[in-house]
């Protein structure tokens, strides 16, 4: 069973994590992430992007993940490589994931390295 880890809202991450355009979040600050091998982990830093509003009952919010080569510019433009996000044709205002209505956030994965914890790290 995996312990659900504190967290800690963050506008400024570790001096190991990039400096990138975003939000960043500590986790397992207060204590550590219990793993289920017996290990723990924390703290570590999760960069994030969020599109559109929440709204006031906080029904509207879409978690979009990705995989190991992605990262979190779901619908922004890249701000290392300068190319669209990953989703762009997907997430956006009258778009299939309209953040006109729907409040979306995309976390990097721990490892990806554009401003969450790495291997450097």
């Amino acid at each position: 069973m995996i312990t659900p880890p504190a967290y800690t809202d963050s506008s400024s991450a570790p001096s190991a994590a990039p400096a990138l355009p975003g939000h960043r979040m500590v986790l397992g600050a207060v204590s550590p992430m219990a793993l289920d091998g017996g290990g723990h982990l924390g703290p570590f830093t999760v960069a994030y992007q969020t599109y559109g509003t929440l709204n006031a009952d906080k029904s509207n919010a879409i978690l979009v993940c990705h995989a190991l080569t992605g990262d979190q510019y779901v619908a922004d433009r890249h701000p290392i490589t300068g190319k669209p996000g990953w989703w762009e044709m997907l997430v956006g205002p009258g778009k299939p994931v309209d953040t006109d209505r729907f409040f979306v956030i995309c976390s990097n994965v721990i490892g990806g390295c554009m401003g969450s914890h790495g291997p450097m790290t």
